[in-house]
């Protein structure tokens, strides 16, 4: 029988590759795993293995040629003797050879062992921590895909929340161009304003971090230039300040959306904020029906002074918050004791410059100011 062996499919962002070379010629056994050809995109070169077993009978595309993901490269048959199917229409490197064989492909059931895996869907499967003898392949021949590990992925999330983070944060520091402003803010009228606020409200009472995380909600409706989300070359502006909360669970950090907390009452911010993290505390974050563009993550209860956020993917910038502290200042020319805390935003260069971000810094301010 005659196989079809098809261009991988060799990341999310990648639609083609450059041949750069074949490492088995017409007539050679080929064994399912064997490297076949090496491959160049825009961000690598690899070795493609060989999904299928048999003898390599028809190279389809030439040595210097881009393809396409899933586009047909060569023939494979069981045997060395098996005509080619229709070969006056299959000239190495010719992409009009690239229609299907006559005959249907040989289907391969995934196995523990010699897995039929493209280059992309090992290496994400890899970050997420998932078996991919468990993953049913849905390419030629049982090839697993990164379609087929991505749509496996969010069955195996809960059981492998760090494997997530792992992948995620990953994906950021590659993908997400990172630049960070630190600043230094005072807190003093925060802490009098929530110290005032948990004796009247014993049952509501506030954190630093729910007066950080409205703030900071409100500094975003002041600097709606960095309330802006980045995707495929287009900029798209979120008039909702939402945030995304990152929180320490046992079994890892999450990440959870809430929604503006800026234009809500103290009261609702407050049963806003604490009810969506008590219900990721059980384990009970639900499906988000916003996407927030700024998280906020707050080391402070470990006297952390300073540290810098990644920016999760779907995200804009992070917040870092440091640990209120007590430092030395100089007020009407005298030296005092003063209460400040470090704040760093890690922002992404392709959507916010420097001015915009020292606007939101210095938004965040004034708004504590007001407490």
């Amino acid at each position: 029988m005659m196989h079809t062996i098809v261009m991988p499919d060799l990341g999310q962002t990648t639609a083609e590759g450059k041949i750069l070379k074949w490492l088995k010629n017409p007539g050679e056994r080929v064994s399912k795993g064997d490297h076949l050809l090496e491959v160049e995109t825009d961000k690598v070169t690899m070795e493609v293995e060989s999904y299928l077993s048999g003898y390599l009978r028809q190279v389809l595309a030439a040595e210097g040629q881009m393809v396409s993901a899933m586009a047909p490269i060569a023939l494979v048959s069981d045997t060395r003797e098996e005509p080619l199917e229709r070969p006056e229409q299959r000239a190495p490197g010719s992409m009009a050879a690239a229609e299907p064989v006559a005959a249907a492909p040989r289907t391969i059931a995934p196995s523990p062992s010699g897995l039929a895996v493209a280059p992309a869907a090992r290496t994400l499967a890899k970050e997420l921590g998932i078996d991919l003898a468990l993953v049913p392949g849905t390419g030629p021949g049982g090839l697993i895909t990164r379609k087929d590990v991505e749509g496996f992925a969010p069955a195996r999330a809960t059981s492998k929340p760090m494997a997530a983070m792992a992948a995620l944060v990953t994906r950021s520091m590659q993908t997400i161009p990172h630049f960070y402003l630190t600043a230094d803010v005072d807190v003093s009228a925060a802490e009098r304003w929530r110290e005032q606020w948990n004796t009247s409200h014993p049952d509501l009472r506030a954190t630093l971090n729910d007066v950080f995380a409205r703030a900071a909600s409100q500094a975003l409706h002041d600097i709606p230039r960095l309330n802006v989300s980045y995707g495929e070359g287009k900029y798209e502006p979120n008039p909702e300040a939402d945030i995304l909360l990152v929180v320490a669970l046992e079994s890892g950090l999450a990440l959870v959306p809430v929604a503006d907390p800026g234009r809500q009452s103290w009261e609702e911010c407050l049963r806003s904020m604490h009810g969506v993290l008590e219900r990721a505390k059980q384990g009970r974050v639900a499906e988000a029906k916003i996407a927030p563009l700024l998280a906020v993550s707050n080391l402070g209860m470990f006297r952390v002074k300073e540290f810098s956020a990644i920016i999760p993917p779907s995200c804009t910038a992070a917040l870092a918050v440091g640990a209120a502290r007590d430092v030395p200042v100089v007020r009407h020319g005298e030296v005092q004791v003063g209460r400040v805390a470090t704040l760093t935003l890690s922002a992404d260069h392709r959507v916010v410059d420097g001015i915009t971000a020292a606007n939101f810094m210095e938004k965040i301010q004034e708004h504590l100011n007001k407490l």
